[in-house]
C-alpha cells in the first residue's frame, strides 16, 4: 500500500501545480492528520538498542512486553499515518476544483503510472466533513473509480477533532499497480484539544500476518491522558501453537508519563489445554523488574516482586 500511496501523492500533486488561486483552505480541516491518530509510547535510544543494559538474565534487560507494545503501536501508526500523510501532501496543493461545499484534488495520472487518483472533501455541516480517496486504472472509465480511503471528520482545530475512517487494501489490490497488503483497517479517534484525553481504536480485518501468512483479525484500543500516561490493548485471533485451533491473545499495557509500566496478557481457546496468563512490569528506564507467567516458576523464569510495579494488580483486556 505504501508504494501505491506514494504514487498517488506524485500523481495528484502534479495536477495541482500552477492551478492558480487556492480555494481549498476551508477544506483542509475536513480530515484528520497523521498526528491526530498517532499513538504515543514513552521511549529512548537505550531502550530500543539495549545500550548500557545488563546481559546476565531477563531481569534488568529491556522488557519484552514493552518492546511488544512499542512494536504494535508502530504498526498501527504506520497503517493509519501513512495514508493520512498522503492526504496531507496532496492537499498541500490547491484543489483542482471547488464547487460550493465540495473540493476535489485531481483526477490525475502520473506519466509513468497505470493508476489515476482523486481526493474529494465534502462539507456536510459546520465543521463536519466527509472525504474520499479514489483510484482507478488510467484506461478505465470514470465509473471504475473505487474508494480506497473514506471517512468522516468533525474538526475542532488543525490536527484536532474526532471521526472515523476506513482504509481498504482489498480494493487497492484491484488496481493495476498495488502492493501485497490485503484486508481493511477502520479507525475511530478523538483528540478534541491539545491537552484533552486521546482515544484511538483500530480494527484490522483479514490482514496478512507476515510471520504465518495467515489472514488475521486484530483489534486495538489506545487511551492517553496527556501528562498522566496511557493504556493500550489489543486482541488477536491467530493459530499460535501447533494444531488446527485458533487461539485468542489479548494484551493490555499501561504506562506512566515517566515511562514505567505494566503489561498483562492472556491466551485462551484453540489448542490450549486452559487459559495462559503472563504479567510483566518495567521501570522508567524500560528495564524488566517483574515477570509472572502461568507456565513458569521462580526456578524456571519468573522473577521480581509485584510490589515494584507502577500498577500493582493485573488488568486484562476483554
Amino acid at each position: 500500500m505504501k508504494r501505491v500511496m506514494v504514487a498517488a501523492v506524485a500523481a495528484v500533486a502534479m495536477a495541482m501545480t500552477g492551478c492558480g488561486m487556492d480555494k481549498g483552505e476551508p477544506f483542509r480541516q475536513g480530515f484528520p492528520h497523521s498526528d491526530t491518530v498517532k499513538l504515543n509510547l514513552p521511549g529512548n535510544k537505550a531502550a530500543l538498542t539495549g545500550e548500557g543494559q545488563r546481559r546476565d538474565g531477563l531481569e534488568g534487560q529491556t522488557s519484552d512486553f514493552y518492546k511488544l507494545t512499542r512494536g504494535v503501536t508502530a504498526t498501527v501508526n504506520g497503517a493509519g499515518g501513512a495514508v493520512l500523510l498522503l492526504v496531507e501532501k496532496i492537499t498541500d496543493y490547491p484543489p483542482t476544483s471547488v464547487n460550493q461545499n465540495v473540493a476535489v484534488w485531481g483526477p490525475h495520472t502520473d506519466a509513468l503510472s497505470p493508476n489515476t487518483y482523486k481526493f474529494t472533501v465534502t462539507k456536510v455541516a459546520e465543521n463536519q466533513f466527509d472525504y474520499l480517496l479514489e483510484a482507478k486504472g488510467k484506461t478505465e472509465a470514470d465509473s471504475a473509480f473505487r474508494v480506497i480511503l473514506s471517512g468522516s471528520h468533525v474538526s475542532t482545530g488543525r490536527n484536532l477533532g474526532s471521526g472515523t475512517f476506513l482504509v481498504d487494501w482489498d480494493r487497492a489490490q484491484t488496481l493495476p499497480e498495488h502492493d501485497k497488503n490485503v484486508g481493511t483497517a477502520s479507525y475511530t479517534y478523538s483528540r478534541q484539544t491539545a491537552g484533552a484525553d486521546v482515544s484511538v481504536d483500530a480494527l484490522f480485518q483479514k490482514v496478512r500476518d507476515e510471520e504465518t501468512n495467515q489472514l488475521v483479525d486484530v483489534n486495538y484500543k489506545y487511551r492517553e491522558q496527556p501528562g498522566n500516561g496511557g493504556a493500550f490493548e489489543f486482541r488477536m485471533n491467530k493459530n499460535w501453537i501447533p494444531g488446527p485451533g485458533v487461539e485468542v491473545l489479548t494484551v493490555k499495557s499501561r504506562w506512566q508519563q515517566a515511562g514505567a509500566g505494566r503489561s498483562d496478557a492472556r491466551a485462551t481457546g484453540g489448542d490450549l489445554p486452559g487459559p495462559a496468563t503472563a504479567s510483566e512490569c518495567w521501570d522508567s528506564g524500560f528495564a524488566s523488574r517483574f515477570l509472572n507467567a502461568s507456565w513458569l516458576t521462580p526456578q524456571t523464569g519468573n522473577y521480581g516482586a509485584e510490589s515494584v510495579c507502577a500498577f500493582p494488580t493485573a488488568e486484562y483486556a476483554p
